[in-house]
């Protein structure tokens, strides 16, 4: 047991992340005078993701026009460098494959799949952990409020 603990809260960051990014990735840039498609909507949104049947992380965040756009230059774990082959986000299917790299040179393939609306998305995650071990996880987010709370509350 003392092994799954660090893997799920490992898989639950990464699934945070992936996620997140996914699923406020932009088409490619296109001319100023095109309204770019959207894909979730900014706000408060709420995550839960699970490792199999069992709940590993829940969370809150506030998703700004800046996490929107910051998914164009790759979501990635801090202590990462990562890259993906494949980074699709359209028509409400998401799909990302590539490998993530420790500071050791160490390598995570990874490969996500899911679906979004507005106000919603899913994301399936798979991959094995830089020590070869298997993971899979699944991250549901809502969106809960058009506004983020006020700091402090």
């Amino acid at each position: 047991m003392r092994l799954l603990v660090p893997v799920a809260a490992t898989v639950a960051t990464a699934c945070a992340l992936l996620a997140a990014g996914a699923a406020l990735a932009l088409a490619p840039p296109q001319d100023a005078d095109t309204k770019a498609p959207t894909t979730i909507l900014t706000g408060h949104w709420e995550y839960n993701t699970r490792v199999g049947p069992i709940p590993v992380d829940s969370d809150r965040r506030c998703l700004t026009q800046k996490d929107v756009e910051n998914f164009n230059r790759g979501i990635c774990l801090k202590r990462y460098s990562c890259a993906y082959d494949t980074r699709v986000v359209r028509d409400g299917r998401i799909l990302l494959k590539g490998v993530w790299t420790d500071k050791k040179g160490r390598t995570a393939p990874v490969t996500a799949k899911g679906s979004y609306t507005p106000e919603s998305f899913r994301l399936d995650v798979s991959g094995r952990t830089v020590n070869g071990l298997p993971m899979a996880a699944t991250l549901n987010a809502r969106r809960i409020s058009p506004t983020c709370p006020s700091p402090g509350k």
